[in-house]
């Protein structure tokens, strides 16, 4: 495989994907004949924030990075932002394009909808990538917290230093990266009002620690060692609970959003991690599992 420097920039392209759900706009990169890769972002974002990394991957990596409902220009309706509502949008999506064994990939509180969606349709799978994932026990948000998240839908100085917490070390001093941090507070922005605050309060209930024994596929945890919102105590449990979780991937002087403070080292241990082979890795978990 040749290095992620060397590969050729490639065209965005973009689409709606219409769903018994809902309608999902979708960004796209990569040969459609190519291994298929799903990117779900977290909260506050959208699919433009793939953007960074679309431009590192090879094009025999067929990217789609949704926008989730109420965000970007997926249909936003009142309801349906549960952990788990927000999965089965995912299933609904990738049932739509007809894929089976693809590579999931989620950040943040995207990746409580990707770890939740590896549970609910098990061997669909051929890998789960959790990037600076919300806990696998959940994440309490107090209720102040809440009304701060509210309180964003009307006040840009206050949305503006939320995001700004999620890219410590992005530059937007920098003219260009100055303009693409102002489009992510402009779709920040226009999100659905239930969507400011429904996801987190959806975390306060949703748990799978329990769960995680069930995930015996091929999964990678990458976390940036400045991400000042899960901080590494919470990656060890959820490393702990995974059954085919073998490491945590630090990223030095990184924070909460490597696919945009670091978007060349996400994607060179992407390329690596799903391009190994797993052979027979399920079955070894499973067995291992068993003989505790």
């Amino acid at each position: 495989m040749a290095p992620v420097a060397d590969l050729q920039k490639n065209e965005i392209r973009e689409i709606a994907v219409q769903t018994e759900r809902l309608t999902m706009h979708c960004r796209l990169h990569g040969d459609e004949e190519g291994l298929p890769m799903l990117l779900v972002h977290g909260s506050f974002g959208s699919s433009r924030w793939w953007e960074p990394l679309f431009a590192l991957l090879p094009e025999a990596i067929y990217a789609v990075a949704p926008d989730l409902r109420g965000c970007g220009e997926s249909d936003k309706p009142e309801t349906g932002y549960t952990i788990a509502e927000q999965a089965a949008d995912l299933w609904a999506l990738v049932d739509e394009l007809g894929w089976r064994n693809f590579d999931l990939v989620g950040h943040a509180s995207g990746g409580a909808i990707a770890i939740e969606m590896a549970l609910t349709h098990p061997g669909l799978l051929n890998t789960l990538t959790l990037v600076d994932p919300a806990p696998i026990e959940g994440i309490f948000t107090p209720l102040d917290g809440i009304l701060a998240l509210a309180e964003m839908q009307k006040n840009e100085a206050l949305l503006r230093q939320a995001l700004t917490l999620l890219l410590p070390t992005y530059d937007q001093q920098m003219a260009e990266h100055g303009a693409f941090f102002d489009q992510l507070v402009l779709d920040a922005q226009t999100m659905a009002p239930a969507a400011f605050t429904a996801v987190a309060e959806s975390l306060n209930q949703w748990n799978r620690l329990d769960d995680a024994a069930q995930l015996t596929l091929p999964t990678l945890i990458i976390w940036g060692d400045q991400d000042a919102l899960v901080h590494r105590d919470a990656m060890t449990r959820s490393l702990l609970a995974i059954p085919g979780a073998n490491n945590l991937d630090v990223l030095r002087n990184v924070g909460h959003s490597p696919m945009i403070e670091a978007p060349l080292a996400l994607a060179e241990r992407l390329l690596e991690f799903i391009t190994e082979d797993y052979a027979g890795f399920e079955e070894a978990r499973v067995m291992a599992a068993r003989a505790c």
